[in-house]
Formats: structure tokens, sequence, C-alpha cells
């Protein structure tokens, strides 16, 4: 059997058009095998296979002096089409190759070359179409089906909140290419050691699971602030004091422990970096004889809830519009939750052999409405929008 894979020699048309949208790679790649890279030209002079290793000026202010390149893992590709599909050139900029000679051309070499470079996402806005796919995603090759339209979603939140994600998938599809041990496809940031949080819990209570998990941080973050506001308010009541019995370190958490207090409801990973920047500062002062505040050390223990963290409920139509929908419903009803909800509309129950939901539309012909479904879809937008939040 012929396997056919993306070829990892693209024109410089494609370099170019891809530089200016990253589109092929920003919501189609199932597997996360196309992906785009910031370079510098001695980088680029020191590939593996520097005639195939491509590179062309990048574009924009924040990245002069730099290079962009394409590549793909020709081991990872399905060869599904869809990057070519996606392509908005004429004739298209990418093509479908035979493996073999991908490979033979350095097209694996190039690609392990290029992950193992420094990662540069921090360089450009993540918030923006062709910034959020210089992030590297944090949920790859997984083992979902040749072409799946499922995968692109999930990797994208990766690449917008996956180091500070936390996600609770309804049993289905999404839990069988996401959970299928020993393999994962979740991963973590190889410079800062973080990725996403992910458990698998049943149709029926899937948005009460990933409800009982954001009260659970939601609790313990409100302690780590109580804490966190005491040492700050010891510290001003004691002022004259705190400046000249505390070291430099001491002086320094003080003033990043107030920045973070201003900016700890912002959802962003603005409380991450401060987090970065605290850590040495308490490891230095908590490996010392001689510990200074006594809530110091209890504040360390809640280290976890410095980050902003994001939570997400996610799952099909068969669990969202039908046997999870009660629980939605009351997690939706508040808006005080503060949760987000990724539903992957298949509209039919993709995983158990294509029978139909209150998502599959009327007329659809699934199992268990052969002759066509007589109801209309459920709105489930519609439905959440009266309540007004």
């Amino acid at each position: 059997m012929e396997c056919q894979r993306m070829h990892s020699v693209q024109s410089m048309a494609a370099h170019t058009v891809c530089l200016l949208f990253n589109k092929p790679s920003v919501s189609v790649c199932p597997h996360a095998v196309i992906r785009p890279f910031i370079v510098t030209r001695d980088e680029a002079d020191k590939a593996p296979n520097p005639e195939t290793f491509v590179t062309v000026k990048a574009q924009g202010a924040e990245l002069a002096g730099k290079r962009y390149t394409l590549q793909i893992s020709p081991l990872d590709c399905t060869g599904c089409n869809a990057c070519v599909e996606a392509c908005p050139e004429a004739p298209k900029a990418l093509d479908m190759e035979d493996v073999e000679k991908v490979l033979s051309l350095g097209g694996e070499q190039n690609w392990n070359y290029a992950v193992d470079l420094p990662e540069r996402g921090h360089m450009v806005d993540k918030y923006t179409l062709k910034g959020s796919q210089f992030q590297t995603p944090l949920m790859e090759f997984s083992g979902a089906c040749s072409g799946c339209g499922e995968t692109p979603y999930f990797k994208m939140l990766t690449q917008l909140f996956g180091e500070r994600m936390v996600i609770a998938n309804a049993t289905g599809c999404s839990t069988i290419w996401g959970g299928s041990f020993p393999s994962n496809p979740y991963t973590v940031s190889k410079r800062t050691k973080r990725g996403p949080a992910w458990a698998n819990s049943l149709f029926e209570d899937n948005a009460e699971y990933g409800f009982g998990m954001f009260s659970a941080m939601k609790h313990r973050r409100e302690r780590l602030v109580q804490l966190v506001e005491h040492y700050v308010h010891d510290a001003e009541v004691n002022q004259e004091l705190f400046v000249s019995q505390s070291t430099d370190a001491e002086q320094e958490l003080l003033s990043l422990l107030h920045e973070w207090l201003e900016c700890r409801d912002e959802k962003s990973d603005r409380c991450t970096h401060l987090f970065d920047r605290m850590k040495p500062l308490f490891q230095s002062l908590l490996s010392s004889n001689d510990i200074g505040h006594p809530l110091l050390k209890s504040i360390w223990s809640d280290r976890d809830m410095f980050p902003k963290l994001s939570q997400w409920i996610v799952g099909g139509d068969g669990w969202a519009y039908d046997i999870g929908f009660g629980g939605l419903d009351h997690v939706e009803a508040f808006e005080a939750n503060d949760v987000n909800v990724l539903v992957v509309d298949t509209e039919m129950y993709s995983n158990t052999g294509g029978q139909q939901s209150k998502a599959t539309p009327v007329g659809a012909s699934v199992k268990f409405a052969m002759g066509g479904k007589q109801q209309t879809k459920k709105d489930m937008g519609q439905i959440f929008m009266t309540y007004e939040h």
C-alpha cells in the first residue's frame, strides 16, 4: 500500500503565503504536523539539509532580523490533504508526495532540527491569527482519524491557554484520541515544563465534574489571596521594621506579591509570569535556616494557584445536547461560574456509530432516523443567551 504524505520541501510561494496568514497550519492540521518556525539565518544555514530547509524573511517589526520556515513531520502526517485544501493559492503552494521521497530529501532530519531550536512564540502576539501558530501546540500527534475535525480546535486551545489550562473531557471521540493510554497527545512546553491538566468523566456528569474542578480551584485561590494579603498587610503595618530587617529578596518578593494582588483576576499569562519571577525568591528564602515571615511557607504550599487557571469543560454533542445537557445548563446559568465550554458538534453520536442526537439537523439520514430526522436541531446558543450574561 503506497503511503502518501505531505512533501516537506515547499516552494517559495508556499512560505510567502504561509508567512502572511499561517493559514494551512492555523486550524486545519488535525495532528499538528505542519508548523511555522522563527529562526535565525545562522540556524537556517546549520540545518542538516539546508538546501531543503527553505526560509524567507520574517515579516513584522517584532521579528526584525529573523527568518521564517515551514516544516512538516513526514512520519506523523496521515496524508489527509486538509492543509492542501485550505491553501488559498491557485495553483496550490502545497502538494502531496510519497513519504519515501520526502525522507530521502531529509524531511525528517529538518523537522527534528526545527523542533529542537529555541521556542520564539513569545516574540509575537499569540492572540492573533498568525501569532497563535508560532506557539508550540501542547496537543500533538494524537490517535485521531486522518482528517479529524475535532483536534484542530483542541490544538488551538492549547496554543492559547495550554500552560494554564485544566480540562474536564466528556466521554466520546475526544477522550479516545485524547486519552488512549499509555499514549497521550497532551504535552508540556519544553521551555516552562507546563502543559494542560486533563481528566475524563462520563456523558452524564462532565459539566458537574468540570464545575467541581473550578469550585475547588476557586476556594484554594481565595485562600492564597487571603494569605498573601495577610503577609503584605503585616509588612505594611511594620514597614520600618520590615525595611530594616528584611533582605533584598524579601523586599523584591513583597513588590511582586503587591503586583500579583492587583492583577490576580486578569485572564492572561501575567500571573504566571509573575510567579516565574517569585519562584526563585521563595526557594531562596525558604531554604534559609532563618525563614522570615511564617506565612511564606503557607503561601508556597499553594503556589500552583498563582497562575490564573483556565477551566475548560469539553465534549461532543451527545454529551452537551443530550445526556449531559442538564448539568451543562446548570453550570452556564450562573455568571459567577468562570468556566469555558467547547462543544465539538459532529451532529450525531460519532463515537458509537453515527446515531442521531438533538444536534442532528432536520432531514438528516442517520441511525435511528434513516428516513430523515423529523425534529429540528436544538439551538444551544439561543438557549444559553436567555441567561443574558
